[in-house]
């Protein structure tokens, strides 16, 4: 199939015009130093960048990264179920379309696809070092690097990924990524998956090698692990007992601000790169490429699913007990995937990772991803959940959907 590009020439133009002078971009996580702002130092060609800051309550600057492709790359948009792109919104008001008049279908439950931004292809490399792990991204194909989230069931290499700007919510048996509807509660991995798979043969659970991916990319822009305190601190204390069913959890809403919205309030939908599932914290996010089976974490690459975990990679990655709201400080490339917490602990809701780790080593746990409303400090990129089965159903466990598009085609 010939790739198919559809963005405006201006967007498309700066794009390209960065990426034919390409070069290496990268960090190094010092495992070892727990303090969030002293553990990334920055490598390659932003070894001198200043970093992305985000004014909680509104604003944000892009520092050194502004012309970076990824963020230039990165719009709103309404994409069709079938992964291909339909049409922008605006980039501050996505209840219209791009030119800022016209409405648009962001809250359409009889949309047939749903709203996603668009994350560009990017290679990445990592490997270990002592206890450091070395983390480099190039646009251009490079030996060692790999399209880490990029890559179909059926072993394709895509141009980039429609990474969703909501929280699911299942209308009508489908699972659907638009504003206004509650986040999706209460359901078990395999009636998620049913209702993803509803949606079209392209869509996938959001988790896996893309969460990573993006991760390494947030930690790599903001240069401090203590990601809150960088890009916002969402919904992450707004745990109300009065607000049964969900106890707090806000439904899907237009934010405004742009490609960043974030807040210190702790009870607020915050945004990282037009999405409110990156930046709000308010449900944990089910991801069954990622399981730990008997204590033992197994991965899929490619968006295979198999909650056994036989056809999965086997990390290598173990732990010795079951624990329960520790914080690492220790994370352990998996080539092609992404990085692993390890064993001890010795992090806190401030220090090393900053974001909270449960596992149970008596069962396989199917993970779950950034935390909920009553988690507070544990919530956050890496938050990371291999403690429930995938029978597991509970008003703060959710759901979003990651949509592939077909090969060759790019926004």
């Amino acid at each position: 199939m010939s790739k198919t590009f559809i963005a405006d020439k201006e967007t498309l133009d700066k794009v390209y015009s960065i990426l034919a002078s390409d070069e290496v971009y990268g960090f190094i996580e010092h495992n070892a130093i727990l303090a969030p702002g002293q553990r990334i130092e920055y490598i390659g060609a932003n070894k001198n960048f200043r970093p992305i800051t985000v004014t909680k309550g509104g604003g944000y600057s892009l520092g050194d990264w502004a012309d970076f492709p990824v963020l230039v790359a990165n719009k709103p948009w309404m994409v069709r179920s079938d992964g291909t792109p339909d049409y922008r919104l605006k980039e501050d008001n996505y209840n219209y379309k791009e030119d800022g008049t016209t409405a648009s279908d962001v809250a359409n439950t009889s949309y047939d696809g749903g709203a996603f931004s668009w994350l560009m292809k990017i290679y990445k490399q990592e490997y270990m070092v002592g206890t450091d792990r070395v983390v480099k991204f190039s646009f251009r194909k490079r030996d060692g690097f790999e399209a880490v989230g990029f890559i179909d069931p059926s072993g394709k290499e895509l141009e980039g990924a429609w990474i969703p700007m909501f929280y699911g919510a299942i209308i009508d048996g489908t699972m659907k990524c638009i504003s206004g509807n509650q986040p999706d509660y209460n359901k078990t991995t395999e009636a998620q998956k049913t209702a993803i798979d509803k949606f079209g043969s392209r869509a996938r659970f959001f988790g896996g090698p893309i969460v990573e991916t993006i991760t390494d990319l947030l930690l790599m822009w903001g240069k401090d692990c203590n990601l809150e305190s960088v890009y916002g601190y969402g919904n992450h204390s707004g745990y109300d007992s009065s607000l049964a069913p969900t106890y707090g959890v806000k439904q899907n809403a237009v934010i405004g601000g742009g490609q960043f919205y974030g807040t210190s309030d702790g009870k607020s939908l915050n945004k990282i790169l037009h999405s409110i599932v990156l930046g709000s914290w308010q449900q944990w996010l089910r991801d069954p490429y990622t399981l730990c089976v008997s204590g033992r974490v197994k991965v899929s690459k490619d968006y295979n699913y198999d909650l056994t975990g036989a056809t999965y990679e086997d990390t290598g990655i173990s732990y010795p007990a079951t624990v329960s709201a520790v914080y690492p400080h220790e994370y352990r490339t998996v080539p092609g995937f992404g990085a692993i917490p390890t064993f001890p602990y010795k992090g806190s809701s401030a220090t090393g990772g900053c974001d909270g780790f449960w596992v149970n080593v008596g069962i396989t746990a199917v993970a779950l991803r950034f935390g909920t409303c009553t988690a507070g400090g544990l919530c956050g990129s890496r938050a990371l959940a291999l403690y429930n089965p995938a029978s597991y159903a509970d008003w703060s466990v959710t759901a979003a959907i990651l949509l592939q598009p077909p090969v060759g085609v790019a926004a």
